[in-house]
């Protein structure tokens, strides 16, 4: 893996990179709470085959926190990059969860700069009804006057127990690893800090409109694919809401571009790295 930044929109980006620039250039972009240095288990699989570029979002690992995050802002950033790399030609874009969200929104709004396209777990949210827009507004504007501080860690074995909290599936192995991702030394008694920016965790004043992805998702012209993990909230949500049969039904896919990675939840790409690799390979090696 290798690293270098980028002035992104006035911000300083970290950049992750594996294989040969010679080789066809893909793009990798992690989900929230995460950053792009967790895609190396399946950069393993894939950087002989593969121009890796992973970003860290802004405000996330090593990326430069910003003053505000509005959800427009990544697409703005997810332009400036796909344009330093590949000013020309169209793009294959891939993301995980928020990042898949991203990706398959921006390939509606820039349909031209995208040529193939792939969310792991991530369709959209789910919806809001209008009457919900006070009680939201009311809600960002109390925690304006609250902000919380970041949580401190007291020790590394704290910051393990809530990350195998959150994500129980994952081994110990990578739970090790991901202390190290995630979180940066605090104070000089072994306390540890999560390197996000606390900010990405208050609410936002605009309420998720779905019928607005969906008018998005219909300007796709990109190869569009999906893959699932098997045992995720996520699937299980989206089957029980129908939101997989609204994705092939508006977005340029079938039900074979539908992909379920056996043995897996949320974080499919860290749990299975080889078969959501090989998953890939199959969707972006073809010409």
């Amino acid at each position: 893996m290798r690293t270098k930044k980028l002035t992104v929109r006035g911000l300083n980006y970290h950049i992750q990179e594996w294989g040969n620039p010679n080789k066809p250039l893909l793009f990798l972009f992690h989900g929230w709470m995460d950053c792009g240095a967790s895609f190396k288990y399946i950069a393993n699989y894939l950087e002989d085959d593969f121009y890796l570029v992973a970003p860290d979002w802004r405000g996330f690992g090593e990326t430069e926190h910003a003053d505000a995050y509005w959800f427009a802002d990544y697409y703005a950033d997810l332009e400036f990059i796909i344009n330093h790399y590949s000013p020309n030609q169209a793009v294959d874009l891939i993301g995980h969860s928020m990042g898949g969200n991203i990706v398959l929104m921006y390939s509606g709004i820039r349909p031209e700069k995208v040529k193939r396209v792939m969310s792991l777990e991530g369709l959209g949210m789910p919806d809001t009804k209008s009457e919900s827009s006070p009680k939201q507004i009311a809600r960002w504007l109390d925690e304006m006057d609250e902000r919380q501080k970041t949580k401190i860690y007291s020790n590394i074995e704290q910051l393990k127990m809530s990350i195998t909290a959150i994500n129980p599936s994952l081994s110990s192995d990578i739970v090790d690893d991901l202390t190290q991702l995630w979180a940066k030394p605090y104070g000089t008694k072994g306390e540890l800090q999560l390197k996000h920016d606390h900010a990405h965790r208050y609410p936002t004043p605009i309420r998720y409109n779905f019928d607005d992805v969906l008018a998005t998702w219909q300007q796709v012209r990109a190869r569009t694919s999906v893959v699932m993990a098997q045992d995720s909230s996520f699937y299980k949500g989206y089957l029980q809401g129908g939101r997989i049969d609204q994705a092939i039904s508006n977005l340029p896919m079938s039900k074979e571009d539908v992909f379920v990675v056996e043995d897996a939840e949320h974080m499919l790409h860290l749990e299975q790295p080889e078969q959501v690799a090989s998953i890939i390979k199959g969707q972006f090696l073809q010409s």
